[in-house]
């Protein structure tokens, strides 16, 4: 069955679970690695936003999702997957893998194009979407690597209008900008923009 990505219940989900450390524990979905999460968040924000997620953080509406969670609701068993008792699969959780599977061509799981990709000044900020995904290359990671995964949160004409959550520094609807003015050390992102998906559920 196709579902359709939907910008904006990715975005309430990255708003809600951002800042990790302010989510009470009896709303806490999926398991967090402070530091080293970034990759673990972004599929989640894409999880919701394909319906994986309802909203709310009633003990009702936690105790469905964790059971959607559970039963690999829009997730693909055993290849994209995440969980409350540990990060997932490397799909899931990794940079480098994450980007290779959503741009591949399979019949199941999230579907993405990469829409840009180059150095700030090659970019124009306004082909940058809400519900997009975007990936740094880290210097002080590897060198000419990329390391980061941020989602968007809000589109605009400028770098400042443009607003992402991320985690591993934890960050909730903060300037693209703050990335922009720091060439040196992320000197090239790439735009991942994705697509109607078919999940076995």
């Amino acid at each position: 069955m196709v579902f359709t990505y939907n910008p904006r219940n990715g975005t309430a989900y990255a708003r809600a679970y951002a800042l990790y450390d302010r989510v009470p524990e009896q709303s806490r979905l999926f398991y967090y690695d402070r530091g080293n999460d970034c990759a673990n968040f972004v599929s989640q924000c894409v999880w919701a936003a394909y319906g994986g997620w309802l909203a709310g953080m009633d003990p009702e509406t936690v105790e469905v999702n964790r059971t959607r969670i559970k039963n690999h609701v829009r997730m693909a068993p055993y290849i994209w997957y995440g969980s409350s008792g540990f990060v997932g699969s490397t799909r899931w959780c990794r940079v480098l893998e994450f980007y290779a599977y959503v741009v591949s061509e399979k019949r199941y799981g999230p579907r993405a194009v990469k829409v840009a990709e180059g150095d700030w000044a090659s970019l124009s900020p306004g082909v940058i979407r809400e519900g997009d995904v975007l990936q740094l290359v880290v210097q002080s990671y590897i060198p000419g690597q990329y390391g980061h995964s941020l989602y968007v949160t809000k589109g605009g004409r400028t770098w400042d209008d443009i607003l992402i959550c991320c985690h591993s520094y934890d960050r909730l609807d903060v300037p693209l900008s703050s990335f922009v003015l720091q060439p040196e050390q992320y000197p090239r992102v790439r735009v991942l923009r994705f697509r109607n998906a078919e999940f076995y559920k």
